[in-house]
């Protein structure tokens, strides 16, 4: 059984990797996306466009998949991560959160799925995109990263002030009774 305050150093590892990981991927597409700003050399259409694509992943990556999907799920997780957590499940915390491992078949599926299909289509297809076109995916990444990770960092403060933690299934997969989780013995009725 871990002591409490490495549970809580857990939870701020898991969830604060995520939000590294999101401020510096933002950081680095930030420069790159403003450079029609910079230029003021797209016509209307190209404008038009380039608005599109940022609102359209603000709405789909930002809204819809981080703050009603994944934030939720990934703070939810942290909450899981306690004294009775096994040494690696607080070690290896932010894969705990972001349900890449001792989650339920499908949660597996569904987070390995991301990591090894989205992400990665968007590094191989988005650098090979014409200009002003890759600058209106950069600018609409950023406003999705932007804004999802104002969500976890919204549901995470939440929970942690008031313990209005998100009411979402954390998709844990069952663990099997051992030697730091006993289950009650039923009691026998007497005869």
């Amino acid at each position: 059984m871990a002591p409490p305050c490495l549970a809580v150093a857990a939870q701020i590892w898991g969830v604060g990797a995520w939000i590294y990981i999101f401020v510096d991927c933002i950081l680095m597409e930030l420069g790159r996306s403003m450079e029609p700003f910079r230029a003021q050399n797209l016509t209307t259409g190209q404008w038009l466009g380039f608005a599109s694509i940022g609102i359209a992943l603000l709405l789909v990556e930002g809204i819809r998949a981080f703050q009603m999907s994944f934030a939720p799920l990934l703070v939810r997780r942290s909450r899981e991560l306690q004294g009775s957590s096994r040494c690696w499940e607080l070690i290896l915390a932010p894969f705990f959160v972001a349900g890449l491992i001792c989650a339920t078949p499908k949660r597996l599926c569904k987070s390995w799925l991301l990591v090894a299909i989205l992400i990665p289509g968007f590094a191989l297809s988005v650098p090979h995109l014409p200009y002003p076109w890759r600058q209106a995916v950069d600018f609409g990444v950023v406003l999705g990263l932007g804004w999802g990770t104002a969500s976890v960092l919204f549901f995470w403060t939440r929970g942690i002030l008031w313990g209005r933690w998100p009411e979402v299934s954390p998709d844990i997969h069952s663990k099997a009774p051992g030697p730091h989780m006993q289950e009650p013995l039923a009691e026998q009725p007497q005869a």
